[in-house]
C-alpha cells in the first residue's frame, strides 16, 4: 500500500465534522508538507509542517484535528528527526559537474581525464610501466582516436580505434562516475550489498563498503569507497580479495584535482616523440578475433588457440593483431627468442570473478624449448570483446601471465631398479641436468597438535622437520611409523615434472629425490637448482642450501656453492609443493 493511502485512511478513521472540501484542503495540505520536507534540511521541517497546514482557513476544532493528524503521520512516517543520510545518487549527482580529474591507481599507472558538459570522459592521457619487453607506455586521445609512445622500442604507434579499446578498460570502472551508477545499479538489482558508514565528523570520509552475496560469482571481492563529505565526490577506492579466509588488499585507486585545469598539451604526444621514432599505423588493422556466431565463451577461448598457434607458427604479425593490435615484433620480444613447439592444454575460458572486469580468464600449457631445454609455459590469458557498439562484436587478448613448469609427462616411475648405481653420475659435465634420481614420495603433511599442514603454518613446520639419514642410503624408510620405499624416476626433459608422482591432487605434497656424484678429486663447484615451490639441498648428509618460497620452476632459480670431496658425493633434493598446481623442479652442475 502506497503511503498516500495510508495517509487517507488515518484522516477517514477521525470523526470531526468537516466539509469535503475541507477535508480535501487537509489533505492536500499535509501531503504538501510532507513534499517540502523531502526537499528541505531535517531541522527546518517540522515548523513547516504546522505553518503550510495552518495556512488553511478552517475552524479551530478542525485545525487542532489537523495538527493531530500531521504528529501521528509525522511519528509514524518519518521517526525521528535525523540527519538525511548519504545516498549513491548524491554521488551521481554531483558528478555532473566535474570538468577533469587525475587518477593514480597504484601501481597501475596515471589516468588524466577531462570530461565533457555531463560529466562524461571526453579526453584521457594514460601513463604506465609494463615491464619487460614493452616498457614505459603513454597513450593520449579521445574516444574517436588515440596514440601510443613507447620509448623502449622508439615507436610511435598511431590510428588506435581508442584508448580503451587498446588498454582493455572498462570506462566505467575508471571514470568514478560511471562506477558509481554502475552500483547504484547493482544495488538496485540486489547484486551488491551496500554497507554506508557516515561519520560525525565532517573532515573524515563516508565509506562505502561493498560486498557481494554469499554464492554469487565475485562472492569473495569487495571494495570500499573513501567519499568526501562536502563534495559528495570519490576521494579513493580500495579493493579487496578473500584469500586464505582473509581479505587481502588488490590494489587501491586515488582520485585527485577534480576540476582543476589540465593542461591541453597533456592530450597530446607532440614534442614527446624524437624525430626518428618508428611510426606504426594500425588505421586500417582490426584488432582482435571476429566473434561471428560463437558464444562469449568460445570467442575467448578461440582468440587464446589462435595466438598461440600463430606464435607456434612464428605469424607474429596476426599474433599481435589478436593481442589488441600491436606491432608483431613486441609479440615476437615477449617470448625472448624461445621455441613454442605445442600447446599441451587449453582449458575453455570463463568469466574473472573480479566484479570489475568484463574479461574472461583462458589458462593453457605450451611445450616450450630454449637453448636445449625444455619446460612448459603455464599462461594465464585474460580476454575481452574489444569492439564498439558501431562495428561487429571482436575479441582480443589484454593482458597475460606466463611462468615456466616442468613439461607435463616425460617422467617414469618404477620400483625396479631402484639403487644407487642407477642414479651414480660419473664425470658430470658443467651444464649437464640430473634427470635419473631415486624419488620417495609423495610424502603427506602430517597432523601435529592439531595443525593441519595444509596451512601456510603448518607447511613451513613440515619444510623444517625432516627424519631422513641423508648419508646413507637404505632402500626403505619409516617416517613417523609409516614405510616408504623409494623408487627409480627418470625424466625426458631437463625440468622433472614431479605431479607424475600423484593422481592428481598435488596440493601440499613433498618428495625427496637422492643421487651421487663421483669425482676424481676434491673440487668446488655450483648446483642450479631450480624448484616449484621450496627447496632444501644436502650434500653428504650436510644442509648446504634452503629457500622457502612459493614460485614457478626456472632454470637456475638457486645458485647453490658446494664443496665436493674425492670419490662419491650424496645429494638429496627435498622438494615441496606449498599449495596446488605445478610441482617439480630441476638441478645441474654449473661451470663456476
Amino acid at each position: 500500500m502506497k503511503a498516500t493511502d495510508n495517509i487517507e485512511k488515518m484522516i477517514k478513521k477521525l470523526r470531526y465534522k468537516a466539509s469535503t472540501d475541507a477535508h480535501d484542503r487537509i489533505l492536500g495540505n499535509v501531503m504538501q508538507a510532507l513534499e517540502k520536507k523531502d526537499k528541505q534540511k531535517p531541522a527546518a521541517v517540522q515548523p513547516d509542517i504546522w505553518r503550510i497546514i495552518m495556512k488553511s482557513p478552517i475552524t479551530k476544532l478542525t485545525a487542532a484535528t489537523v495538527i493531530i493528524i500531521a504528529l501521528v503521520i509525522w511519528l509514524k512516517i518519518t521517526g525521528p528527526v535525523v540527519p538525511a543520510a548519504y545516498a549513491l545518487q548524491d554521488t551521481i549527482d554531483a558528478y555532473t559537474s566535474i570538468s577533469s580529474l587525475h587518477i593514480k591507481k597504484i601501481g597501475q599507472g596515471e589516468i588524466w581525464l577531462e570530461c565533457d558538459s555531463y560529466g562524461n570522459m571526453s579526453k584521457i592521457r594514460y601513463h604506465a610501466d609494463f615491464g619487460e619487453p614493452v616498457g614505459s607506455v603513454t597513450i593520449v586521445g579521445s574516444y574517436e582516436k588515440s596514440e601510443a609512445w613507447l620509448p623502449r622500442h622508439n615507436l610511435h604507434i598511431v590510428g588506435c580505434d581508442n584508448p580503451y579499446g587498446v588498454l582493455g578498460i572498462d570506462v566505467s570502472q575508471i571514470d568514478p562516475k560511471g562506477l558509481v551508477e554502475r552500483l547504484y545499479q547493482q544495488e538496485v538489482l540486489g547484486e551488491i550489498i551496500l554497507d554506508v558508514n557516515e561519520p560525525v565528523q565532517k573532515d573524515k570520509p563516508i565509506l562505502v563498503t561493498v560486498t557481494y552475496p554469499v554464492g554469487s560469482f565475485s562472492e569473495n571481492w569487495k571494495k570500499v569507497l573513501y567519499i568526501d563529505q562536502a563534495t559528495k565526490l570519490v576521494k579513493k577506492i580500495e579493493k579487496f580479495e578473500l584469500r586464505n579466509e582473509q581479505y587481502q588488499h588488490v590494489i587501491t585507486s586515488e582520485f585527485f584535482d577534480y576540476n582543476q585545469q589540465i593542461d591541453p598539451a597533456m592530450f597530446s604526444l607532440e614534442g614527446e616523440i624524437p624525430a626518428d621514432a618508428t611510426v606504426f599505423d594500425i588505421t586500417d588493422v582490426k584488432a582482435g578475433l571476429l566473434q561471428d556466431d560463437m558464444t562469449d565463451e568460445e570467442a575467448a577461448t578461440e582468440t587464446v588457440l589462435q595466438f598461440f598457434e600463430a606464435v607456434i607458427a612464428k605469424d607474429f604479425d596476426w599474433a599481435g593483431q589478436l593481442y589488441f593490435g600491436v606491432p608483431g615484433f613486441l609479440i615476437e620480444q615477449l617470448f625472448m627468442g624461445t621455441n613454442q613447439l605445442e600447446i599441451t592444454s587449453i582449458q575453455p575460458a570463463q568469466p574473472e570473478t573480479n566484479p570489475d572486469s568484463k574479461a574472461f580468464y583462458c589458462p593453457c600449457k605450451i611445450l616450450s624449448e630454449s637453448g636445449g631445454h625444455f619446460y612448459e609455459l603455464n599462461a594465464h590469458m585474460l580476454v575481452r570483446q574489444m569492439s564498439t557498439e558501431l562495428e561487429p562484436r571482436r575479441w582480443s587478448i589484454v593482458g597475460s601471465l606466463f611462468l615456466s613448469s616442468p613439461p607435463s609427462g616425460g617422467v617414469t616411475v618404477s620400483k625396479t631398479g631402484a639403487q644407487p648405481g642407477a642414479v651414480t653420475y660419473y664425470n658430470l659435465e658443467p651444464g649437464q641436468f640430473m634427470n635419473k634420481w631415486l624419488v620417495l614420495g609423495p610424502l603427506p603433511y602430517p597432523i601435529q597438535k592439531d595443525i593441519y599442514f595444509a596451512t601456510e603454518e603448518g607447511q613451513r613446520v613440515a619444510f623444517d622437520t625432516d627424519s631422513l639419514d641423508f648419508l646413507n642410503f637404505t632402500p626403505k624408510v619409516n617416517i613417523d611409523n609409516t614405510e616408504y620405499e623409494w623408487a627409480l624416476l627418470e625424466s625426458e626433459y631437463d625440468m622433472v615434472d614431479l605431479t607424475q608422482l600423484t593422481e592428481g591432487n598435488n596440493d601440499s605434497q613433498i618428495a625427496y629425490l637422492w643421487a651421487q656424484i663421483k669425482v676424481p678429486e676434491d673440487r668446488a663447484g655450483t648446483l642450479g637448482i631450480g624448484s616449484d615451490d621450496s627447496v632444501k639441498v644436502w650434500l653428504n648428509g650436510e644442509l648446504v642450501h634452503e629457500n622457502w618460497t612459493v614460485r614457478s620452476t626456472a632454470i637456475d632459480n638457486d645458485r647453490v656453492p658446494v664443496a665436493f670431496k674425492k670419490g662419491m658425493n650424496q645429494i638429496v633434493i627435498k622438494v615441496q609443493n606449498n599449495g596446488g598446481g605445478d610441482w617439480g623442479f630441476c638441478c645441474r652442475l654449473l661451470d663456476e
